[in-house]
């Protein structure tokens, strides 16, 4: 972006002034400036330019042909930069108002309850509607001002943002894992164990696992599907099979704790992106960014805690703030 416009801005204001009341004393007098300002910032605007905008005689005062289009950029130029004032006087604004947000059920109650408790605290003009969702939904079509959802937005009228990135991670409980002759070294052995699938896609998919280079699918048997962390953490936790939990998310206080243990920790899973998903014309709302700078500070908060359990191991991704 050029730093230097070869004229000045408050230039336009007065030409499109002077063009509006053909008059130099009535465009002085509405702008609150002697005459002799507004034909100077006149001459300076033509000399910067190089044309001639106007034609003055001792009875009238005409516009160029060309004169005529700079008052028509000029008309856009001005309302692009009040647009900017109303913008950032708008940011400066307490958020208030509805906010109507879609949440899937896979991210889990804790975190849309944390996320919506913050954010009301904080901002006593807000009202907040949350609804916890099963499929991925449009938030236009559906009502919402917001929706949270996984994998690559597919519609060019929304904005995404992302919020964070779903790394899981394999754990059980120490009395499943007294169960077994001995804890699981390899992927291979998953097979063979039952296995807690928090499906938050449609259908059942492999189990992608990667060490470096290294790649291994695996086709588990699946004991028990939830589209919920939370559900599934309490299958976990009851000792019914390994499955795959988010730390950063629900399950920071377990690790702490010892109620649940890594399995095969130097193997990674996939990883899934999750936005916070509205439409192009919300996406300057303050009320909306306030919302989600919430959403990211709770993801902060739940990282940092289980950084502290696994000793700081830099596993989670959430994007810059």
């Amino acid at each position: 972006m050029a730093q230097n416009l070869p004229f000045d801005i408050d230039a336009l204001l007065v030409f499109g002034k002077v063009v509006e009341c053909r008059s130099l004393s009535r465009a002085a007098v509405l702008l609150g400036m002697p005459k002799s300002t507004v034909s100077r910032k006149i001459s300076k605007l033509e000399s910067d330019l190089g044309i001639r905008l106007l034609r003055k005689n001792t009875h009238q005062i005409t516009v160029t042909d060309l004169g005529e289009k700079v008052y028509g950029h000029g008309l856009a130029i001005l309302a692009e930069a009040n647009d900017v004032r109303a913008l950032v006087e708008g940011s400066q604004q307490e958020p208030q108002g509805v906010l109507r947000a879609a949440i899937p059920v896979f991210v889990g109650i804790d975190f849309a309850s944390r996320v919506g408790a913050t954010f009301l605290q904080r901002y006593p003009k807000s009202r907040l509607e949350i609804r916890l969702v099963d499929n991925m939904v449009h938030p236009v079509k559906d009502g919402f001002d917001v929706a949270f959802g996984a994998g690559p937005l597919q519609d060019s009228t929304l904005i995404a943002r992302k919020v964070f990135a779903l790394e899981c991670f394999l754990c059980a409980s120490p009395g499943f894992l007294a169960t077994l002759p001995e804890p699981p070294t390899v992927p291979a052995q998953l097979n063979t164990l039952p296995f807690i699938d928090s499906g938050f896609h449609d259908e059942p998919r492999k189990l992608l696992l990667t060490k470096g280079r290294k790649r291994c699918e695996l086709s588990p048997l699946v004991r028990a599907r939830a589209n919920n962390f939370q559900i599934s953490k309490q299958y976990i936790l009851q000792g019914l099979g390994i499955g795959a939990m988010p730390d950063q998310i629900i399950c920071a206080g377990e690790l702490q704790e010892g109620s649940l243990v890594p399995v095969l920790p130097d193997w990674r899973l996939e990883t899934v992106d999750v936005y916070m998903i509205c439409p192009f014309q919300l996406s300057f709302s303050n009320l909306i960014s306030a919302f989600y700078e919430t959403a990211l500070e709770i993801i902060a908060q739940n990282t940092e805690k289980s950084s502290r359990v696994d000793g700081g191991s830099a596993r989670h991704h959430l994007p810059k703030l």
